[in-house]
């Protein structure tokens, strides 16, 4: 009887538990994801869910041309030989290669000054950080100025040299240099962030150990330092590479996309072709295709980062 009373107990408890974890008969853990869940579907799901069905229509935003399904013919108009979107896929793959390949460059580089001791490195530090502060937009509007052939500083600096500034922003030779310039100065501190705490990370004893065994400087970077970072550069890479491949704003305010099409990326493509032309279901198609781009090129450097830290794992 003892142990019949005593499981009824704990019945009755387990009931009243169950009805205080929830609310309007709703399990309490259901209502405290359902934010983060209806703005996930809200702002992500939705949109791409939306794109893609809009890419198989010829969608006006006008509303001037009857509503109807031309299934794949948008995206066999984009990706014909003869499409306007081959060469701002150029475009979008010089800027994103020279800039990311740039800021790693820099940002390994002063991430390994920053990781030695020396007099004013704090100072240095929060100065290289100040970019990474500013908003693209005035970063983009501060730039422009610098730029300007007559008032710009950049100009001025060159002609007291002697030397003849080109017109950074309208020529189409320099143009997209002068934008991936912008660009460099603007997220270079995110890589130098990035692997200076992948330094700081590295165990001393390893280094010491080499240069008790008679390793250069060169030697240490090359088989320990590098190898220890390098799942910290495959993901600092997928970041900036994932960023640049969809940069809109600073292009924006530097250029619109010129001279002509000479800085038109992918994302001004689509902004000129879906708000200007407004053609929403040729736009939704390309940026399926963007979309899905970004995403093989995610799923490689994934498999990057897999394939690395396995090797680590056997070594």
């Amino acid at each position: 009887m003892a142990t019949i009373e005593l499981t009824r107990r704990a019945q009755v408890k387990s009931g009243k538990a169950r009805h205080l974890n929830t609310i309007w008969g709703i399990p309490l853990p259901y209502l405290l994801i359902a934010p983060t869940f209806l703005i996930v579907f809200g702002l992500l799901v939705y949109p791409l869910a939306y794109a893609l069905i809009l890419s198989f229509s010829n969608r006006i935003l006008t509303g001037s041309v009857p509503f109807k399904w031309v299934g794949f013919e948008n995206y066999t108009s984009l990706l014909s030989t003869t499409g306007d979107l081959w060469p701002s896929v150029g475009v979008t793959l010089r800027f994103a290669i020279i800039g990311v390949l740039s800021e790693f460059i820099i940002g390994l580089s002063l991430a390994l000054l920053l990781n030695r001791e020396f007099r004013g490195r704090t100072w240095l530090r929060v100065g290289i950080l100040v970019p990474l502060m500013v908003p693209p937009l005035a970063s983009g509007l501060v730039w422009r100025i610098m730029y300007d052939d007559q008032y710009g500083i950049i100009s001025h600096a060159l002609r007291g040299v002697g030397m003849h500034p080109p017109i950074f922003l309208g020529d189409p030779h320099t143009a997209l240099y002068a934008v991936v310039a912008t660009e460099v100065w603007r997220a270079s501190p995110f890589m130098v962030l990035v692997l200076l705490a992948a330094l700081q990370a590295l165990p001393q004893e390893m280094i010491e150990a080499a240069q008790v065994d008679g390793a250069t400087s060169l030697q240490g970077f090359r088989h320990i330092t590098l190898p220890f970072i390098m799942p910290v550069i495959i993901v600092a890479l997928l970041f900036r590479t994932v960023d640049a491949l969809r940069t809109f704003d600073l292009i924006f305010l530097l250029t619109q996309g010129g001279p002509g099409t000479t800085t038109e990326v992918v994302s001004m493509f689509i902004y000129r072709w879906g708000f200007r032309h407004f053609k929403l279901g040729f736009t939704s198609a390309a940026s399926v295709l963007l979309f899905s781009a970004t995403f093989i090129i995610c799923l490689f450097y994934l498999r990057l980062l897999v394939r690395r830290q396995a090797q680590m794992q056997g070594e």
